[in-house]
């Protein structure tokens, strides 16, 4: 790990959580797999002793001229605001001194309703147990969804399913007689502004993950913005949030250079972060993030791939 590291010039390691719980979470199992609690205690406990911690003051700091980043840091950070951060994930960091900065969809806060993708996890766990349902899911999807080029089961052609279309969505959990607004009453998935402030009481940070997590390659600019100004402003009228970090949901591909030299240049962000690995963006406020979940491989794992690809991009030959 330590010459991988160093040959790849790597400074400072963001890695990204959405969930960490070991229970079934019928909003979030069914997109991608993720850590259970001694997984997440175990990356947290290896990241401690093998990296050490900044908060996002002082990436932004460094960004900014001043001290710069330690050899071999690390910040983390979650996304999508669910309540496990509160419950779960912040008790874990503060037992091994870790800080991190969650990422919240303003319009889901305080049981604001539930994004496109969880809507379609919560239909696909409803058909998983009803063949009922199941089979009234499937006609639905003949009639309503394109035709797929290759034969895909329901799953593939629900995920398939764009943010602009969520409507379609919506439309198919009324015909299966799925109550979102009563899940999302009892289930509590995401977030109180009580929870919020009790995460920046406790020293964590908190930024912007849009307003209501679309994909931002689908979006013009000026969605783009209206989206990212939203969310940050919602966040920094209820909590006076500082530094102003945000996180592209999803990720930051096809986002170009006029978003980032808007948001910057008018002091909408102090920062900005992606998910596109271990390797540099072309603006150097958008930090770019690696996923810790899809995979059981541990942290060690996880980073020496990391490295390994940063290293390589670094290094290949270009044409």
């Amino acid at each position: 790990m330590p010459w991988m590291r160093a040959l790849s010039g790597v400074r400072l390691v963001v890695p990204y959580y959405h969930m960490v719980s070991d229970r079934h979470v019928p909003h979030v199992s069914h997109l991608y797999s993720f850590r259970g609690v001694a997984a997440f205690t175990a990356d947290a406990e290896y990241l401690a002793r093998h990296f050490q911690p900044v908060t996002l003051s002082d990436i932004v700091a460094a960004l900014n001229g001043g001290a710069p980043l330690p050899r071999a840091c690390v910040h983390l950070t979650f996304d999508d605001g669910f309540r496990e951060m509160h419950e779960v994930v912040a008790p874990i960091l503060r037992r091994v001194g870790l800080p991190a900065t969650f990422f919240l969809n303003t319009a889901f806060l305080d049981r604001g309703g539930l994004a496109h993708h969880n809507v379609i996890s919560l239909i696909l766990d409803a058909v998983a147990s009803d063949p009922v349902r199941a089979s009234a899911a499937e006609t639905w999807a003949q009639a309503n969804l394109p035709a797929p080029s290759q034969p895909a089961a329901l799953r593939q052609r629900l995920l398939s399913i764009r943010y602009a279309q969520h409507a379609q969505v919506r439309a198919l959990a009324d015909h299966l007689h799925i109550d979102i607004g009563g899940y999302v009453a009892e289930a509590q998935p995401y977030l109180s502004s009580d929870q919020v402030k009790s995460l920046l009481n406790q020293g964590f940070s908190i930024g912007a993950h849009s307003h209501d997590h679309p994909h931002y390659a689908d979006l013009s600019l000026a969605d783009q913005l209206a989206q990212t100004c939203t969310s940050m402003e919602f966040l920094e009228t209820r909590f006076a949030i500082q530094p102003k970090s945000f996180a592209f949901p999803h990720n930051d591909v096809g986002v170009g250079p006029e978003f980032f030299a808007r948001v910057f240049d008018e002091k909408l962000l102090d920062v900005s972060f992606g998910t596109a690995g271990l390797v540099p963006h072309f603006h150097p406020r958008n930090i770019e993030r690696f996923t810790m979940e899809k995979t059981d491989a541990p942290a060690a794992q996880i980073l020496a791939h990391q490295f390994a690809r940063s290293a390589y991009q670094k290094f290949r030959p270009r044409s």
